[in-house]
This record gives C-alpha cells, structure tokens and sequence, in this order.
C-alpha cells in the first residue's frame, strides 16, 4: 500500500484505489484531484465524473470542489497582477515563497510550486483559463449520486436504451407495492381451498410478510431469488400448481414413514441414549423432547392420526400436527443437537435423513412455494406496472443500465456512456453494490479511463441497501495501484493515539486491519485521558451472575444523562488552534443503534433538563403532528360524522378538554360542522394550507407554537399532503386516505424529504444513529450502546423471513425464503446472516468511535449473551473471538471481569479512565 501524496498521485487511465480511514481528509483529497485533471490534464470539467452515495454528500463535494477550484485560480491570478504592477518581475523563488504564505495549505503551495511557478507566462495563462472554464461549468457538472448518474445517463442515451427521453421517477413508498401484494393476495392465494389457505395462515403467510419481502426486492435490484422450479411458473394461478404440490408431497411422506417411521423413533431414542452417556461424570444432559425410554408410542400416534387423513392430505391439519412439528422433524433435532454436542460437532447428521427431509418439505414446503412464487410474480409485476405507467425507481435506474453479468454480453448503452467522461472518481465506493460495480466496471475499466476509487472498508455499513464489502475487495484486487490516506484531521494527538491503541487489533470478524494514523488536526483537548470507559455493572450484581441486556437497557439512559451533566459541568476547555471555550450542550452526541435507543435516552436527557435534537432519518408521517393533520383532513372530508368531529376536537387542532366535548350538545357539533363544510368548499381554490390557516385560530397557533416539534412537524406533513394533492388533484377524502396509508405503512423507506426537520436546533445534545453520523464529527462523543452484540447473542425467532446471504453456489446475494432457521440451507442463511450482522456492527463501532474530534466516552460491563459485542476484542487484545453460540462472558462474575479489565488497561498502558455512573442528582438544576 503506497502513501497518498496529493501531488504526486498518477492520473494515467487505469483503476486506483485510494483508502481514506476516517477523518483523513477524503473530500479535500477528491476536490485536490479534480483540480489537477482539469488543470494538468487541460480535460474540461464536463468530461469528468464524480460519484458519490448521498445528495447530502453530493453538495458537500461540489462546494469543495468548487472553493478549490476558485483557491488556485485567485492566486494565480494575484501573481499575474503582481508582476503586471511590480517594477520588474519577481524572481520564480520569491513568487514561490509569496505564494506559499497566501496559499490556504501546503497541498496547494506545493502543486503552484510544481505546475506553475517557473513556467511562461504562457502556461500560467493556460492555468488559469482551464480553471475558470472549469468553474463556468461546474453547476452542470457531473457530480452526481450513483442514480443520479445513472438517470443522466439514461436521458442522454435515450435511443441506445430504448428508453423514453423524459424519466419519471417514483418514491420506492408509492404504494405501488402494497397494491401489488393486495391484487396477489385477492386473485391467487384467498382463491386457493380453504384447507390450504388456514395452513398458509399457520405458517405465518400475511400480506404484510408478502409486502416486507416485495420491499427488499424492489430496494436491492441485486438481490436474488431461488430460480423457480417449472411446476411453479409464475404466470400460473397458484390454484392450479398449490393442491398437486401438496399432494404429491403427502405421498412422499407417506411412502417414506411407511419405509422409515419405526426407525426413525429408535434412532431419536439411540441419540439420547449417546448424548447421556457423552456427558461429563455428575452434570445432568437435558435431550427433551428425546428420551431413551419414550413413555409415549408417538409411532402409533401418528400412524392413527394419518388413518384419519384424506387423499391427498390436509395442509391445514398437517400444519397442526405437533408430532410433525415438535418431534419428528429435522428442526427440533438439529437445535438440541447442537445444545449438547456444540455447532461444530453436531453439523447436519440426521437420522433416516430421507424421512425427516419429507416431514419438512411437507410441512414447509408449500409456504415456502407461495413465497417464492408471490416473490417472483411480485418482482415482475411491478416492473410490468411502473413500465405501464412509464415511471422507474432509483433501483429500476440501475436495473436499466446493468449491462449483466456476461463480459462477453456487448452493451452499447455503456459505450455511449463511455465516451463521455475521460476520468471517473467515485467516492464512498465501499457502500457500492454488484450493479453498481458491474455498471461502473463495464463502462471505465477498458484501459482508456483514469478510475480512482475512494473508500474505506471499516465504514462500510450499508449492507441493507445492497452495500457488498465482497464488491470492494474484487474492485480492490482489480486496481493497478492501492494507496492510503492516514493523516488525521479531525481529532487530537491525544485522542489519535488513544484509539490507535484501542483499535490496534483490527476489525477481527471483518478481517480488516486499522492502520494506525497521524495526527494534524491542530485540536487540543481538554486535561485528563482522551477516552473514558463507564463500568456497566448493577451494584446488586457486582459479585452475582451477569445482568441480562434488558435489565442494562432499563439503567443505561439515567446513567448516560447523569455522566452528560457531570461533563457540561467540569468546565472542560476545548481548543482549536490557539482559541479556547467550554464545552456547550451543542458540542455533545449520542451515538445509537435504533430509534427505540434514541427516545430512551432524551427521555433521560428531559428529566434532568437537558435539551436534545434527534439527528435521524426519523419519519415525519410518524409524529403527533402528522396524526393531528389526519383529524383534520378526514373531519374536511365529511363534516357530517360526529365521531370525526369529536377526534378533531380532541386534537391540538382544537383542543377541546374531555369536560368540553361531554358537554357539547348538537347545536356546538353542528357550528363546528358548518364551519369545516364551509371550507371544504374552498378547497380546490385555497388547498390544504390556506384551510389550515384559516382554521388555526390565534389561541391555538400558540399553544402549538409552545410545543414546537408538534407545529413544525405540522408544516411539513400539510406540504408534503399540499404537493400530493397539487400533483394528482386529490380531494380531501383522498388526500386523508394518502395521509393515512403512509401513517400506518410499517417499516417503509423513508426518503429525504419525508425526514422530520423538528429537531434542526442549536443549543442541544445531539442524538444520531450511527448509520447518520457518517461524515459528521464532534468534540464530544457518547457511544453508550458499543456493549451490545448486534442480534443478542440469540438466533432470530421463527418470525424472521427474509434473509439476505450468499450460498456458495450462487454469484450473488439471494433472498432466503426458508421457514426454518433451525436446519439445513434456513440454517446455513441464519447463521451467514448473523455473522454479516456482527461483522457489520464491529465496522459501525469503528465509525462511532471516530466521529469524536475531542473526548471519547464509552461504555461497557459484562451481559448475558453479548460475547459478540465489538468492544470486547479491543478491550482484551488477547481473547478469542467468541463463536455466535457460546456465551463467552458467562464464565466470570461482573467484579471478576472488572478486574480483568483494569489489568488489561493497565498492562497496555491504554490513556482510557475507568469510572464509575454517577448518582443523579435528587432533582434536576433550574435551567
């Protein structure tokens, strides 16, 4: 790996790969670049692409670009007017040494040095011509997110992809898959025999599952599903394929019990039997449900109950036969197998195999048929509607320009695109999915192309929007050329060479290593050690058994909200650069995992007074306020029902007391009525925010206005309702019915604008998720949830449908469909699930921990089941990584483990204060 020097860096066309650890100055790095391609190379800023993953992102780097563009092009420009005005010109040294002092950094001072300095006044004018054409032409430049790319490049290239010029995009939450899933569920699966249809039931098939799945298909265009069997066509009814289905596998079992049944007991019975006598001397080995001596005939059992069966089976009743489910069956075998022989041991031996195999596939097998088919029906159908209606999705862009995966396969939409750009950098190309590389390598990777690739593997953290850590490395194995970026820019020397320490083991589940990196920062922190540790432990506990995850949760947010006051209150002092001040609310962060995490701890925050912003992706069709707004839309749209009427009262729309709609009688409803029908007779001239103007009297603006989230949140629903219903001339009972839908829609995408704006404030705590703090920094950094293992250290119930995971035979992530997490391929998708989730919950650390420029706060204490937990290996360099089963921690009491922990801090002479959560105070201090 070759340092980056930013001056030196080669622009010849090839693949380069630039590693950018956090904070090191990637942006500057990117916007360095451009400069010296448009400059050097004299290439025109129309001919260069830069990507990057969000418009957020994409702002950011077109500013810096833009600032360095204009930083080169002033100085120049100031020399010229320099030697036009002096007496004779300035000698090349002293315009060298004038430059220097002007210049904003050395980066720039030195590239002057090299490009300019020295040359004719002929190329110096040639400079400063690239770089003022180059600013002319940066607000259409192409810098740009990966689908905004793709939709430029699909516009431009119309003819080639056979696409119409004009693309219209729509919200991957346009409803477009809940309509779907409502017409599949109508017209095949409650078309099915009632029979079938409750055993669906039992196996959980909902709508709301068919929806979820159909959702993470349309989201990742590069997730796969099992190809589907011929018997199974899509374009086939499911009335048609389900009964012979379930048939033929009723008589596969049939056949196979009546070969096997009598074995299969005596087999279960020996594995008892093995497991007792394989235990140590004196412990007590629980094989329930097997026992060497059944004190039942469930042999007998279940022979009587198949006598009472119809031809063909019942799935309904074969769903309910609990001796099938809980006994014999591979997954109930499987668990306690690996409860007393361990993961490894026990592997995939089962008794009679072709037997058990028949249970599950008569058991499972139909539903998970109807998944498939409803997945592969779905997929296309959606395709088939939004091409109807001539709309694509952000993933349908890629789908579009997605050349395949057959090198061989010409795409002549890519060749036009090609010939566009002479240079393409592509910022956070960690987060890049197979598409996207495919897309990107087909197009620039012929030889003729400068492709510099910016990114960072410890941050790669979006592998549920298709982000493959698999695709950096291939793209990282194909670069001529790799270099690194390690001198840091945002935190203290102290605070570096804390987590240099800290980290020095690696990211050890993701098999990355954390260089160690160079403070330049300029930052001075407060006095005492740069990291501080908070012992998670209960008093009661410290010399009993480990506290559960639950139990820690419920202590954690008073904890975190004491030890934040305690540190506003310390009057620490930060400095940048010779400027000192104190350490203000707004200076603060609280990084979580989840939301639930988030309103938890400014809860906290509240008892003790502190203010709080939630800096989150948190949807705004999620509020109080959004939820007022509905009253009032439906009480518009039929002034005449009185229980609208009185849910409207009740709201802060009106804010009439209990005592106050009690004591209403008709003639107060019907003023009320009058009024909201007189303005809905309005509502196509004045729309929704003239009527929600008009209605809020003055009183009732300024209650809202007391609570502020609730009448911000207001302003934005109404206008995102007002655009909907401008856009598709909604009436106000459709436009309650759009509102409500998107209220109720569980786990939807939430998009930018839909992202409440109510917290943006100054003066308060920020609390962020991790997944929003990348890129952000702050001087002070609270990570109070880094204890925790990603899934708990449990496997995921049987409600968990879904799975993404790659088997070894496929090119691609699928979507596993399997009930059962508990054998076979359901099992191998859980456990390659969980383990991607730990891998990525250890990277989500990495970015949590590096978003502090000043002081880092941690917490940590041993808990049941969290040996996964991505602290744990930089805590104790020399511990083993825990398997996903093994409860690591539960061989020590709370007071060893802290004693074990001070050792190792104190072994490694790691700058990190153990300490102790304060006690609150007896009541919060007048603020």
């Amino acid at each position: 790996m070759n340092p980056f020097e930013a001056n030196r860096f080669p622009l010849e066309p090839g693949i380069r790969l630039l590693e950018a650890s956090a904070g090191t100055g990637k942006t500057f790095a990117l916007a360095h670049l451009v400069l010296r391609l448009v400059a050097e190379k004299g290439w025109p800023l129309r001919e260069l692409l830069v990507v990057t993953f969000t418009e957020a992102a994409v702002a950011e780097l077109r500013d810096r670009i833009a600032r360095r563009l204009q930083q080169a092009l002033t100085l120049l420009e100031q020399h010229a007017a320099a030697q036009e005005t002096a007496e004779e010109a300035l000698a090349p040294e002293t315009a060298a040494q004038e430059a220097a002092a002007a210049a904003p950094d050395s980066t720039l001072a030195d590239w002057l040095d090299l490009c300019a300095w020295g040359q004719p006044p002929e190329r110096q004018a040639q400079l400063r011509g690239r770089l003022l054409g180059a600013l002319e032409e940066l607000d259409a430049a192409d810098i740009t997110t990966i689908h905004g790319f793709c939709a430029r490049s699909l516009q431009r290239q119309a003819l080639e992809a056979g696409r119409p010029a004009e693309l219209r995009i729509a919200s991957q939450s346009d409803g477009l898959v809940a309509e779907v899933v409502h017409d599949y569920w109508q017209h095949q699966v409650l078309a099915l025999p009632l029979s079938l249809l409750a055993g669906l039931q039992q196996a959980r098939l909902q709508p709301e599952l068919l929806e979820s799945l159909l959702e993470s298909l349309d989201g990742d265009p590069a997730l796969e599903l099992d190809p589907l069997p011929q018997a199974l066509a899509a374009d086939r009814p499911l009335a048609e394929i389900l009964p012979s289905l379930l048939a033929e596998r009723w008589q596969a079992f049939l056949d196979q019990w009546q070969a096997r049944g009598a074995a299969l007991e005596a087999d279960l019975c020996a594995a008892a039997a093995r497991w007792r006598e394989a235990a140590p001397a004196g412990s007590k080995v629980v094989t329930t449900p097997y026992a060497v001596k059944p004190k039942r005939n469930r042999v007998a059992e279940l022979e009587a109950w198949i006598g009472e069966q119809p031809r063909g089976g019942d799935y309904e009743a074969v769903r309910s036969q609990e001796l099938l489910s809980d006994y014999f069956h591979p997954a109930p075998f499987a668990r306690r197998a690996r409860r007393v022989e361990g993961e490894e041991a026990a592997g995939e031996r089962l008794p009679q195999e072709p037997l058990l195999r028949a249970i599950a596939s008569l058991l499972e097998g139909p539903a998970e048929s109807v998944l498939l088919h409803a997945c592969h029906w779905g997929r296309a159908e959606l395709a088939r509607r939004r091409e109807q209606r001539g709309v694509t999705t952000f993933s349908g862009l890629l789908e579009q320009l997605d050349p395949g995966s057959d090198p061989a396969c010409p795409s002549p939409l890519l060749e036009a695109v090609a010939g566009r750009y002479r240079a393409v950098l592509v910022d956070e190309f960690q987060d890049t999915d197979p598409i996207q590389w495919r897309i990107l390598s087909r197009a620039f990777c012929g030889g003729e192309h400068a492709l510099v690739l910016v990114g960072d593997p410890k941050q790669a953290i979006y592998r549920f929007r298709g982000g493959d850590l698999a695709t950096y490395q291939r793209a990282r194995a194909a670069a001529v050329e790799r270099y690194e970026l390690l001198d840091n820019r945002r935190s203290t020397p102290a605070l570096v060479a804390a987590c240099n320490s800290l980290m020095a083991r690696g990211l050890v589940r993701s098999g990355l290593t954390v260089p160690p990196v160079r403070a330049c920062s300029g930052r001075s922190g407060p006095a005492g050690a740069p990291i501080e540790l908070l012992w998670l432990a209960p008093a009661a506990t410290a010399a009993a058994g480990l506290p559960s995850r639950s139990s820690l949760e419920a202590l954690l947010p008073a904890w975190i909200a004491a030890t934040l006051e305690q540190l506003l209150g310390a009057g620490l002092r930060l400095g940048e650069g010779s400027e000192e001040r104190l350490l203000q609310p707004d200076d603060c962060c609280l990084l979580v995992s989840n939301h639930r995490q988030a309103e938890a701890l400014r809860q906290a925050l509240e008892r003790r007074g502190l203010a709080s912003r939630l800096v989150s992706r948190a949807d705004v069709f999620d509020t109080p306020g959004a939820l007022a707004l509905q009253r009032f839309l439906d009480a518009l749209a039929d002034p005449a029902d009185l229980n609208r009427l009185r849910l409207l009262a009740a709201s802060p729309l009106q804010g009439w007391s209990a005592a106050t709609i009690a004591g209403s009688d008709s003639a107060g409803w019907s003023l009320l009525a009058g009024r909201l029908a007189a303005l809905a007779r309005q509502w196509q001239r004045r729309g929704l925010l003239g009527l929600l103007a008009d209605w809020l009297a003055a009183d009732t603006l300024a209650s809202l206005a007391w609570s502020g989230r609730l009448l911000a949140d207001l302003q934005q629903v109404a206008e995102l309702v007002q655009e909907r219903v401008h856009a598709e001339g909604l009436d106000a009972a459709s436009a309650a019915d759009w509102l409500r839908r998107l209220r109720l829609a569980e786990d939807r995408l939430v998009p930018e604008e839909h992202q409440a704006h109510s917290d943006r404030r100054d003066g308060a705590v920020a609390v962020v998720t991790i997944h929003r703090s990348k890129g952000l920094e702050f001087p002070l950094v609270i990570c109070p949830y880094l204890w925790q293992s990603a899934t708990g250290g449990a496997p995921a119930g049987p409600g968990r449908i879904g799975r993404r995971w790659q088997p070894d035979e496929a090119g691609a992530p699928r979507l596993d469909l399997h009930l059962s997490a508990a054998w076979g391929r359901g099992r191998q998708a859980e456990r390659q699930h969980r383990l991607e989730e730990e891998k990525e919950r250890e990277r989500l650390a990495y970015v949590a921990i590096t978003r502090a420029c000043q002081r880092l706060v941690l917490a940590w204490g041993p808990a049941a089941s969290q040996q996964a937990a991505p602290l744990l290996p930089w805590l104790f360099e020399h511990d083993a990584v825990a398997d996903l089963e093994e409860d690591s921690l539960a061989g020590r009491n709370p007071e060893q483990w802290r004693e074990r922990l001070e050792a190792e801090l104190a072994r490694r002479s790691l700058p990190i204060r153990l300490f102790d959560p304060p006690p609150p105070p007896a009541a919060p201090p007048l603020r």
